[in-house]
């Protein structure tokens, strides 16, 4: 099961936390706390036909980080980092960058369903108590069987929205 483009919009208070967590303390952390809260930011459109570009006003950054950032990235993956926890017992995951892919092994169809709709289940959780929101638009389930299995619809949802079945998929991570 592949869970596609997590929606970076990191809360700046979970950040921190998890950096605390992680061992960034002291001078340290209080050197993340302005770099992350209170920057300002605008967007500006360059038009290409006219001297006369558009721009928004300067509003305060609530969540996330600025565009371009070298810390940007890093500050991701420590907020995703743990999302692991949420589903270890369950099924195997992978992530690459802004990519989450789940593995879910199980001989018996029924309770192969049962764990990927559970692991979904779980995901939207973590991403709900993170403040974060799984584009369920682009989470794509896959399934894999040997060649002596019968055809069996999967089917994951979560409050009524199903999630497409794949008949490929890009694995980032490889």
């Amino acid at each position: 099961m592949t869970y596609q483009k997590l929606l970076t919009v990191q809360n700046h208070e979970i950040q921190l936390t998890k950096l605390h967590y992680y061992g960034i303390q002291g001078i340290i952390i209080d050197w993340f706390r302005p770099y992350l809260t209170n920057r300002k930011q605008k967007v500006e459109i360059k038009s290409p036909n006219s001297t006369h570009n558009l721009a928004s006003d300067c509003g305060i950054l609530k969540h996330g980080v600025h565009q371009g950032s070298i810390l940007g990235p890093l500050l991701f993956l420590v907020y995703i980092n743990d999302i692991p926890l949420q589903i270890n017992s369950l099924a195997e995951s992978v992530l690459f960058a802004d990519d989450a892919s789940v593995i879910i092994s199980n001989g018996n169809f029924v309770d192969f369903s049962t764990s990927a709709n559970h692991v979904l289940a779980r995901m939207i959780e973590w991403f709900s108590a993170n403040k974060l929101v799984l584009n369920l638009e682009k989470t794509n389930v896959m399934k894999s069987v040997t060649i002596n299995q019968p055809h069996c619809a999967l089917t994951v949802s979560y409050k009524d929205k199903c999630i497409e079945e794949a008949i490929n998929l890009k694995f980032l991570s490889i």
